[in-house]
């Protein structure tokens, strides 16, 4: 199995690379610099406001993803699996691979459309926020969504890898039937290190430990001490992320304000990404990707999110300079084609 965002990231190299979701990676030692570990465990039922029962620890959220999915088949819960239209590759090719009934969704503006689509043994498996629109549910539609599942006795697998970008307070969501999924690799960025972790319903949960026994345990037990270290400072993250990111959020808005005729920008509030769709006719995001290539700049097309009509752009893993010179760049080259339509 190919995964076609992951090839177009490994096969293409650029100059301007604004190509990564995530922030630019915290260094081992300014992480040593912040104090001393403490309990791994711990630590995530301080900031989740759960038992021990409802977590897992994993290598990363594509591995919670699969694990999560695998035990709600293995307990035989569900049948068919209810994925989004744009969305992050891995997740709609996963149901598949673990041969699971699919249906794709197109969402528009909110990601409440898929509340319509819940089913009697469906999965409704989504990122949350979405990559790469950003659009999210937040603590009370998640709620509202937990009491929709356990009502039509259906769950929900949310990759949650971005939610702290926009949900400062992890505490009181609703684990009733439904999995969330996290990382380091996006709010915690560590070049050395990444650790995963699921957490929700109590009974899903005990099935995700068994699998994870099975094809990947142990993690090692140093990660957890670094990452400890910076569960116990998410403020300290969150400001730096912050730092990075909205400074290149500022400069986006005045450069696209130049060129608002030719480009609608779908971006949410503190989040590293932003999606940006040319209004011109004709031109695909395969197509536009590829001419800022050509130009020394690395984005993603959106056929890798299932729909071709733009590029996701990373906010938080470059200066501000180099983000500037590259959205100018992106500026032009809009121009240019839009221009003579």
């Amino acid at each position: 199995m190919e995964i076609g965002h992951f090839t177009w990231l490994r096969t293409h190299r650029a100059k301007y690379d604004v190509s990564s979701s995530g922030v630019k990676p915290i260094q081992l030692d300014e992480i040593i610099k912040l104090g001393e570990a403490s309990n791994f465990i711990e630590d995530l039922m301080s900031i989740y406001g759960v038992d021990r029962r409802n977590l897992a620890i994993t290598h990363g959220t594509q591995e919670g993803n699969f694990a999560a999915l695998t035990a709600l088949r293995e307990l035989g819960l569900i049948e068919r699996v209810i994925t989004v239209i744009p969305e992050y590759e891995p997740i709609r090719v996963l149901p598949k691979f673990l041969r699971l009934r699919q249906t794709e969704l197109n969402i528009n503006k909110s990601l409440t459309e898929l509340f319509n689509n819940i089913e009697r043994g469906s999965a409704l498996f989504f990122s949350n926020p979405n990559n790469p629109l950003g659009t999210f549910l937040n603590k009370k539609l998640l709620w509202e969504l937990s009491d929709e599942l356990r009502r039509r006795n259906a769950y929900a697998v949310i990759d949650s890898i971005f939610l702290e970008f926009v949900e400062n307070n992890l505490k009181d969501l609703p684990m009733e039937n439904i999995i969330f999924t996290f990382s380091t690799s996006k709010f915690y960025t560590m070049n050395e290190i990444k650790v995963g972790w699921v957490v929700g319903d109590n009974e899903i949960v005990k099935e995700i430990n068994g699998i994870i026994d099975l094809v990947s345990p142990l993690v090692i037990d140093l990660n957890l001490k670094y990452v400890s270290i910076l569960l116990r400072n998410r403020s300290w993250v969150r400001e730096r992320n912050l730092g990075i990111i909205i400074p290149n959020v500022d400069t986006m808005r005045k450069v696209i304000n130049e060129i608002s005729d030719y480009v609608s920008i779908s971006y949410v509030e503190y989040m590293p990404i932003l999606y940006i769709r040319t209004k011109c006719q004709e031109i695909t995001g395969s197509t536009f990707a590829n001419k800022l290539l050509s130009r020394d700049i690395l984005t993603v097309p959106g056929q890798y999110f299932g729909k071709d009509d733009g590029i996701r752009i990373g906010l938080g893993s470059v200066k501000r300079d180099i983000f500037e010179e590259a959205m100018r760049i992106i500026m032009n080259a809009i121009n240019e084609e839009c221009g003579r339509r």
